[in-house]
């Protein structure tokens, strides 16, 4: 049996289009996100209490789950915003620095960056998740000398960067 016709352990499953979604409020300019599984983004300003929520930034997306082939079981990765490549980081940065050395040796880093509660406070990925979330991707690859590596936001990253550069590679999820 080749390489290309071995059955991968773990397999995207339940792929839902839509929008990522980041709100501020106009008064304290807090800003939080989520993902709408809808045809077009919503563009309504809204009051919740004493708030008044705006749409900030939309950005297309997608979401998914994962299926364990050998078990069946379905892990659903509702919290995962998307994966930050390392490159889109500040050069300065620690895990700019760390990406670099790791792609000297043919690994490239990503940052799983994850969703907001609706009181702004960050939803954590398992580790259990994440390194599903490395065996789903690096399974995949025809390059045996070529490593991906996603490591949890353990950097506060999701602080730092734009929504906009928060995305699945697309080209990393068709490695098949």
């Amino acid at each position: 049996m080749t390489t290309e016709q071995k059955k991968h352990r773990y397999e995207m499953t339940n792929i839902r289009t839509g929008y990522l979604i980041i709100e501020q409020e106009q008064h304290s300019l807090v800003k939080r996100s989520y993902f709408v599984a809808e045809s077009n983004p919503p563009k309504e300003e809204y009051r919740e209490g004493n708030k008044f929520w705006k749409p900030f930034e939309t950005a297309q997306t997608f979401q998914f789950d994962v299926q364990d082939t050998q078990t069946g079981e379905v892990i659903p990765f509702r919290e995962l915003l998307g994966l930050l490549y390392y490159g889109c980081c500040k050069p300065d940065s620690d895990i700019h620095r760390m990406g670099d050395l790791a792609h000297d040796n043919r690994i490239s880093v990503y940052i799983a960056i994850s969703s907001e509660k609706p009181d702004g406070s960050r939803l954590s990925i398992p580790l259990e998740k994440v390194r599903i979330l490395n065996k789903l991707f690096n399974e995949r690859l025809r390059n045996p000398a070529k490593k991906i590596l996603i490591l949890p936001d353990l950097f506060g990253l999701y602080k730092e960067m734009s929504y906009g550069q928060i995305a699945v590679d697309f080209g990393l999820t068709s490695m098949e």
